[in-house]
């Protein structure tokens, strides 16, 4: 008798396993039921709208959403803007270089040219060491604000290939200007570009 009320009292403490599979969203509520969350009366009168989200597409469907970016915001570079935008800075720090060294070398280039039309030798203008330092260091300046912007957009995550360009313009017609500049200051190189 006692090993019966054991085994009993044992069947009492544990309960019996349920084999049953356990209900899931929803499916013991009543038909008709719907339920509606509360709503915040801090939240404002807009966040009760919902956007309904794009329909899921398959695997292997042709179709697929392109990501458009938020109102208001911008689309991030493509990803060959990085790659080209540095190489760009990369020629135009090359071409600051030999644009300055250029410019350095331009009392020599025109005693070169004196010698060939022989015109004698050659004599600076007072101003031509002014037009060759503002010429050099404006290259400088130039490559370095040109670069500074492009790091800039690329940090941000925006185009920037068009920056380099735009400095190589800018630094080019420099140039010109600069050495017009210095042969507008002569007038026997002048005289001999001018005659037939």
């Amino acid at each position: 008798m006692a090993e019966n009320s054991s085994d009993q009292d044992r069947a009492a403490a544990t309960p019996p396993v349920d084999h049953r599979p356990q209900p899931r969203y929803g499916e013991l509520a009543p038909e008709g039921w719907t339920w509606t969350p509360p709503q915040d009366a801090n939240a404002p009168a807009d966040s009760a709208t919902v956007t309904p989200a794009p329909a899921a597409q398959t695997w292997g469907s042709a179709e697929r959403p392109v990501p458009t970016p938020a109102a208001g915001t911008r689309a991030p570079a493509p990803g060959w803007d990085r790659p080209v935008t540095i190489s760009l800075l990369v020629f135009g720090l090359l071409g600051a270089f030999f644009t300055i060294s250029m410019l350095g070398t331009l009392t020599e280039s025109l005693q070169m040219i004196y010698t060939q039309a022989g015109l004698g030798d050659y004599t600076a203008a007072d101003s031509v060491a002014t037009i060759v330092t503002v010429g050099s260091v404006g290259q400088g300046v130039l490559w370095l604000a040109t670069a500074a912007i492009s790091i800039l957009l690329l940090l941000r995550r925006r185009r920037a290939f068009y920056v380099p360009l735009i400095g190589g313009v800018i630094a080019f017609v420099i140039l010109v200007a600069a050495m017009a500049a210095v042969l507008a200051g002569d007038a026997a190189l002048l005289d001999y570009f001018s005659q037939p």
